[in-house]
């Protein structure tokens, strides 16, 4: 497992303060490729689909599984599918879960 990194963010008062890393566009540069290849698996078990190509940090995730707009708003899971790849939460990413989550989304 890798620590979630530190991530500067804004308090309710636009503070600055540090807290954990929560989704992928927190994480540094060099980790965010090997984190959206990672997500894909657990994001397509999920959604019960088989990916298309891979996610691409800027775009909806529905885009990796050959969706369209209009097929990604009916159905099941619309936010996650909407969700672009950048904002997915660091919990779809096996190396950034606790040991006992891992295990679970193993299964």
């Amino acid at each position: 497992m890798n620590p979630r990194p530190p991530y500067e963010a804004l308090d309710t008062d636009g503070r600055p303060h540090v807290r954990e890393a929560r989704i992928i566009s927190e994480l540094p540069h060099e980790c965010r490729h090997a984190a959206l290849a990672e997500a894909l698996p657990v994001i397509g078990k999920k959604l019960g689909l088989t990916p298309a190509t891979k996610l691409a940090f800027g775009l909806p995730v529905y885009n990796a599984f050959g969706l369209n707009n209009k097929e990604a708003t009916h159905g099941r899971d619309v936010r996650l599918l909407n969700t672009q790849a950048c904002d997915l939460s660091l919990d779809f990413v096996p190396s950034y879960q606790p040991e006992l989550e891992r295990s679970a989304h193993q299964r």
